[in-house]
């Protein structure tokens, strides 16, 4: 399914969290630096014995190295305060990541490319099968398990699409069809979780309930709705076309034009260019190589990323805008082509 082209210009990308607690400690917002320090150790020396993790430390990381970590989706925007007593192991790969002693002890994550929530909970529950081998988690035969937060009793699990909306945006249905998703115990947040704005045209489909069902049926619900959303949207990409086809591509050629030939090219430029190339893409004003190689150039020019792979620290923000204009002036043409 995800290989479909239409599926693919809708969904980015897949993310399974779970979260757990250790039953011998309490709660992070109740844990003394010493206690919370034993929970990073036993964490670590339970993932010594299932594969390869580089340890994070939060507190001795640099702020940019820290942004990356939540730019790459590895790390929520709330674990960057906690620089006392948390840290992060992150697979080889960087699909997988532990949280610990954010909200709760864990919060275990992991990101596929694409559309397959059965195959991301199946990696990320053999991780979770082999930490609990060696640690004892918090759990109740009546409520599942115990964590931090009410919302996540239960299953403890967040299975969430991240998915580009640009028509059901423009036609204003994914706002009358939000009360409906919350009926069936759904809902939509911006790029980066709950509390969060939409990034865009971007948003993430989840489950908001986790207690009194299963896995499998939460799954079940995600998996259906994201395929009545990407059905919903392509019918609204069409009427968009329709109704407003020539004036939008007018628009997506100018922000093609301009960001593959410009001299200096400041962040915001680049943001609402890079979101009309995609707007291009999905309405077939453009072809693109391949839409993962798309979406990891997208997210390689974040500012955190941008400036540590590039080695600009230490640059201004105009020499950052004439490097960021060189390097997509040769690269997006490579990626991205006009077709009609």
């Amino acid at each position: 399914m995800e290989r479909n082209p239409e599926i693919q210009s809708v969904i980015t990308s897949t993310r399974i969290r779970l979260a757990r607690n250790l039953a011998a400690y309490p709660f992070p917002q109740k844990l003394t630096p010493k206690l919370g320090e034993e929970v990073v150790y036993l964490v670590e020396k339970a993932l010594e014995k299932l594969d390869a993790f580089q340890k994070n430390a939060i507190g001795s990381l640099s702020e940019e190295e820290a942004v990356l970590l939540q730019e790459q989706h590895l790390i929520s925007p709330a674990f960057l305060k906690c620089k006392k007593m948390g840290a992060a192991f992150i697979s080889k790969d960087r699909t997988i990541s532990i949280m610990v002693n954010e909200e709760d002890h864990l919060r275990e994550q992991y990101i596929y490319k694409g559309f397959d929530l059965y195959k991301a909970y199946e990696r990320v529950s053999g991780i979770d099968e082999g930490l609990a081998t060696s640690l004892a988690f918090a759990y109740d035969d009546r409520y599942g398990y115990l964590t931090a937060c009410p919302s996540n009793l239960g299953t403890g699990m967040r299975a969430s699409v991240m998915m580009f909306l640009p028509g059901l945006f423009w036609s204003k249905e994914l706002g009358k069809f939000i009360p409906e998703l919350k009926k069936l115990g759904l809902t939509v947040r911006g790029v980066f979780g709950e509390g969060t704005v939409a990034e865009g045209y971007s948003y993430q489909v989840s489950n908001e309930r986790t207690l009194g069902v299963s896995e499998k049926q939460i799954l079940d619900s995600v998996h259906q709705m994201v395929l009545e959303l990407c059905e919903l949207e392509l019918r609204a990409r069409e009427r968009m076309l329709k109704e407003q086809g020539t004036t939008i591509k007018d628009k997506c050629l100018r922000a093609y034009g301009t960001l593959c030939h410009c001299a200096q090219l400041p962040l915001d430029e680049l943001t609402s260019g890079m979101v009309k190339i995609k707007l291009g893409i999905a309405l077939g004003f453009f072809k693109v190589r391949d839409m993962r190689d798309f979406n990891d150039f997208l997210a390689d020019m974040r500012p955190a990323s941008f400036r540590l792979e590039n080695d600009l620290q230490k640059a201004s923000e105009e020499e950052c805008a004439m490097h960021r204009a060189e390097i997509v002036g040769r690269v997006l043409p490579e990626l991205v082509v006009r077709v009609r």
